[in-house]
């Protein structure tokens, strides 16, 4: 019982640990790029306010008809540039911990508890997500990304839980409705998102034909669901407008960028799952390796998320998130097979290995704070200076664009990868930054504010 009360106390404190160290760096994040836009309240395509939940409406008709199907990512963000920030930075924050959990409880299956999974999603995530703070802290970058991942996983919950339950769990028709919706949501979230998961519950199916599950009619309503909000997103009008604004690259050189990136990116992860799968191979017997197939199909849905943007314009690097979470996961569903295996020894060399890397975290974590806190102060003297600027007349502005002082940046702020105003007032965040302020026009400059 002792040992028991520990295990949770620790537990307990890890997941306040790194909820607050989340909150923290959301709290000083400001908003950028994107933002600007979001917040100035626009009719989508139009120079008109909006003025009401019919105008609000009718912007997000006029989003999915010249921009694209992420309808999703879109409404949400539309609805905290309504809100005082800290409200997005808390959601922001519980949004992530639910990512986490789902993650976590998909990779543990029927196992117990364990810790060091728990802190390796954490960690892993934090190594192996390219541009983290555009998908972790970045208003709309977490709308579009890491808020639509929330549909996706908790549909690939329910198919996890469904293999544990030899397919008694939610059998009843009642729950057919509510697996529709999910599927819907889900299929609409995001392109190669939506499409790794797709392949994920095909291969599902296919995995409960294999094994004579009965396949319920809920299963068949999420699935069904998912294909037409898949087809939803896709078909979108919006999306050949948009590509018209992208440089189109050939098809070879995006195949070879996303197999550098695989290596980059997924890497690591890859190899852990090799050897976790040839681990299991020897010490479990051919019955018990069901967890290795359904490692399996997560591993085909990271290769069908990545290698699915070779028919998108480019292959931006925070689409990568989702691959990372599919590889990911098919490790840590390895990783929870192998559990019952694990003798003392190697119990206690796991824990370890997980502190050490929980301490690297939250000393990297620390890192981003600071940084981030730069971007916080200089992002606030700006908009003051704007503002007072804009009191006297001045219209036409330069303005210092965001720098860092600290040199031992962890890369994992809300700019990296972004770009800041620039010394062009033409430039698209220019001109949505002087929008949102209401002057003529910004110009990003090296120096001081003129």
């Amino acid at each position: 019982m002792k040992k028991i009360n520990i295990t949770k106390t620790m537990s307990v404190s890890a997941v306040i640990v790194l909820a607050a160290c989340m909150f923290v760096i959301n709290y000083l994040s400001p908003y950028i790029a994107d933002d600007y836009i979001s917040l100035s309240h626009k009719v989508w395509g139009t120079g008109r306010k909006i003025s009401g939940f019919g105008d609000f409406c009718r912007s997000i008709y006029n989003f999915y008809l010249n921009w694209g199907g992420r309808v999703e990512g879109t409404v949400c963000a539309a609805i905290f540039s309504y809100l005082p920030p800290a409200v997005f930075d808390l959601f922001n924050t519980l949004c992530y911990m639910i990512v986490t959990l789902l993650i976590y409880l998909i990779c543990r299956g029927d196992q117990t508890d364990n810790l060091p999974l728990y802190l390796g999603i954490h960690v892993l995530l934090w190594v192996f997500v390219p541009d983290y703070g555009q998908i972790m802290f970045w208003m709309c970058g977490s709308a579009n990304y890491l808020w639509a991942s929330v549909w996706i996983l908790l549909l690939l919950y329910f198919y996890r839980r469904y293999t544990i339950s030899n397919g008694t769990l939610f059998a009843g028709r009642a729950y057919s409705i509510p697996a529709f919706l999910l599927g819907f949501l889900a299929g609409a979230a995001m392109e190669n998102m939506s499409a790794g998961m797709l392949v994920i519950l095909t291969l599902h199916i296919a995995f409960y034909y294999k094994y004579k599950y009965k396949i319920h009619l809920p299963v068949l309503a999420s699935y069904l669901g998912s294909l037409l909000g898949f087809a939803f997103l896709v078909l979108a009008p919006g999306n050949s407008a948009r590509s018209k604004e992208e440089i189109e690259l050939s098809v070879l050189f995006k195949f070879f960028v996303i197999c550098y990136y695989w290596a980059m990116f997924i890497g690591v992860i890859g190899i852990l799952w090799l050897v976790l799968n040839v681990i299991i191979k020897a010490v479990l017997p051919p019955d018990d390796r069901k967890a290795a197939c359904e490692s399996l199909l997560y591993m085909c849905g990271a290769a069908a998320a990545a290698y699915c943007m070779l028919a998108a314009p480019s292959s931006p690097e925070r689409t990568w998130y989702i691959v990372c979470v599919y590889a990911l996961t098919a490790a840590g569903i390895l990783y929870s097979a192998l559990l019952p295996c694990q003798t003392a020894l190697i119990r206690k060399a796991a824990g370890l290995a997980a502190s050490g890397a929980m301490v690297l975290l939250l000393v990297s974590m620390a890192d981003t704070m600071y940084a981030s806190y730069e971007i916080s102060v200089q992002t606030k003297e700006r908009e003051a200076y704007i503002m007072e600027q804009k009191a006297l007349g001045n219209m036409n502005l330069e303005v210092p664009v965001i720098t860092h002082k600290y040199p031992l940046r962890a890369h994992h702020d809300v700019l990296t990868g972004l770009s800041d105003l620039t010394a062009d007032a033409e430039f698209w965040i220019n001109e949505a930054a002087a929008d949102y302020f209401g002057v003529d026009s910004i110009v990003g400059t090296a120096g001081k504010a003129r």
